[in-house]
């Protein structure tokens, strides 16, 4: 993994790892579905010792597929796990570091700071000699959610603050002489995992490492939204040459992230790090003229079907884009919106972009259906404020995959141009069926926090540490709760990342124990050990409580 190798699909099981069989069951079905690394929880010792019996039972059957041991607080356990399997992952905000308490982050000094540090270096030494001596890869697996309080009383809860922890890591494994690491910044808010890497990435290049990264978006979901979440982050960074492992977290059968990750790859892997993205590490939408509501740094994102495909949807665009005449029409009784549309080519200078924006003070409709050359593109839109040109631009094009294939396509391909803020509509089109495209429109923007038409639903895709149906309890609180769609609701599996990955939702719902939930509003625990078949109900009454429930129109 890393250097020139080919970019390596991995998933996670999600049995009770104490079950043998159930385990090696799962990690073959992954196998067969072409997953080429495997991540097993291991929550105490005899979690860990147990990874040599699965390890053993797989090789029976001509299993030899790289094992990954996943860790949370316990240096014991990893420091069994690694004299038995190929990986251990480790997050630093809670291995050997402090997580943020309830009451918030401390502040440390300097002189403490760098004490904590020096503290932590003794405390990861011994894993690091076994790693040593067995071969064995780390993963430091930063979480947005899980940062310590040492780092967040320094950064805050930033994209800043990820990679200082990374770094920090990168440090003390290198002043014991280990450098077999592989990293991840793993964020369930997609553009903060996009930046996160992007920056860990240059300063790496600084500092002259080039450790191998692990792509993936945290707590995704299930079905569509999971899938475009996935495709708009992953998808990006490999457009960007970022990126040497994936790993698509779904909440359902571990077997559906595989073929999600095999195609992000084939679609959009790239060399490694070779892209320009022209250092931005933060939101900033490109300013530009108002045209009739579309541009100007206020206004947000626009959706442009070419036609109405349902009026009876929930979602509605706010204008189509009616081809023969060129113009934008409005479903709100304002006045069509004229535009410019230019088709791209592989064999373009972008020049035509340049001259037509500037002898037309107006919107421009890009048509990028014929190109392949999205780097030339984007570089081009990064250049336009360097040329004086400040319309507003719909980005177009026209899919003749099929359905799964245009939401994973689209969902990358608009998020390249998305995240730094470029464009200032989107208009995606499809020659088969295009009763999806609204919803689909709307999804990507919702997935990149630049619109909001539904309920947001940040869930696991769980493991061995879950302790009820999450798969089946998200399908239950997406069909009560999505028309709420100024919310954000956590629906994680335990309480070891629980709380910390769903640390900005409005609302948690938490396994605290087999059958057993806990609420919470915010980062507080308001209600504990309810039973699951009360949950839901409870958790609607909370809403209610707080003023925050609105009847489905």
């Amino acid at each position: 993994m890393g250097g020139n190798n080919p970019v390596v699909v991995q998933s996670m099981t999600n049995t009770n790892t104490m079950d043998t069989m159930a385990t090696v069951q799962q990690v073959m079905d992954l196998v067969e579905a072409g997953c080429e690394m495997v991540r097993i929880t291991a929550r105490n010792k005899y979690e860990a010792e147990n990874l040599k019996k699965i390890k053993a039972a797989l090789a029976e059957r001509n299993c030899h597929i790289p094992l990954i041991a996943d860790i949370h607080f316990m240096p014991d356990a990893a420091e069994i796990a690694a004299r038995i399997v190929e990986k251990v992952r480790i997050n630093p905000g809670n291995y050997v570091d402090k997580k943020t308490n309830e009451r918030g982050p401390v502040v440390y000094s300097e002189s403490l700071y760098r004490q904590e540090l020096d503290n932590i270096s003794l405390r990861l030494k011994p894993l690091l000699d076994i790693c040593k001596e067995y071969g064995t890869a780390i993963r430091i697996g930063v979480n947005h959610g899980s940062l310590s309080d040492r780092v967040t009383g320094r950064y805050g809860d930033t994209v800043e603050g990820m990679v200082a922890s990374a770094l920090e890591f990168i440090d003390i494994c290198r002043y014991h002489d280990f450098k077999n690491l592989v990293l991840s910044m793993k964020s369930s808010d997609v553009k903060t995992m996009i930046y996160a890497y992007r920056l860990l990435t240059s300063r790496m290049n600084e500092s002259g490492y080039d450790y191998p990264l692990h792509l993936g978006v945290t707590e995704a979901g299930a079905g569509m939204d999971a899938r475009i979440k996935s495709a708009a982050g992953i998808g990006e960074l490999l457009m960007e040459g970022i990126g040497d492992t994936i790993r698509v977290s779904l909440t359902e059968n571990p077997a559906h992230e595989i073929p999600v990750a095999k195609r992000l790859v084939e679609a959009f892997a790239t060399p490694k790090r070779v892209q320009d993205y022209s250092g931005n590490f933060k939101y900033t939408k490109r300013e530009t003229i108002n045209i009739g509501g579309i541009g100007k740094g206020h206004h947000p994102v626009c959706v442009f079907p070419d036609m109405i495909s349902n009026k009876t949807k929930s979602v509605l665009p706010d204008y189509y884009f009616d081809i023969k005449n060129q113009s934008l029409k409005s479903l709100y009784g304002k006045e069509d919106i004229v535009c410019v549309q230019l088709k791209v080519h592989d064999s373009d200078d972008m020049a035509a972009i340049k001259i037509a924006a500037g002898g037309y003070p107006g919107l421009l409709l890009v048509d990028f259906s014929e190109t392949n050359n999205l780097q030339d593109l984007r570089s081009m839109l990064f250049n336009l404020k360097n040329h004086d040109i400040n319309n507003p631009l719909v980005l177009y094009k026209k899919y003749s995959c099929s359905n799964e294939n245009l939401i994973l396509q689209s969902s990358a391909e608009f998020a390249y141009f998305l995240t730094d803020g470029l464009i200032d509509g989107i208009c995606i089109d499809t020659h088969h069926d295009k009763s999806l495209l609204p919803e689909l429109m709307f999804s990507i923007l919702q997935a990149l926090g630049l619109r909001r038409v539904k309920a947001e639903f940040i869930a696991c895709p769980t493991c061995g540490r879950t302790s009820y149906d999450v798969e089946g309890t998200l399908k239950k609180l997406t069909q009560a709760l999505s028309h709420l769609k100024h919310l954000k609701i956590g629906v994680m599996g335990c309480v070891v990342n629980g709380p910390g990955e769903m640390a900005d939702a409005d609302y948690g719902y938490v396994g605290s124990s087999p059958g057993k939930i806990n609420l919470y509003r915010k980062k507080q625990v308001v209600l504990r050990n309810i039973d699951e078949c009360d949950a839901l109900n409870e958790l609607i009454r909370l809403i209610r409580e707080d003023g925050c429930w609105e009847d489905e129109e």
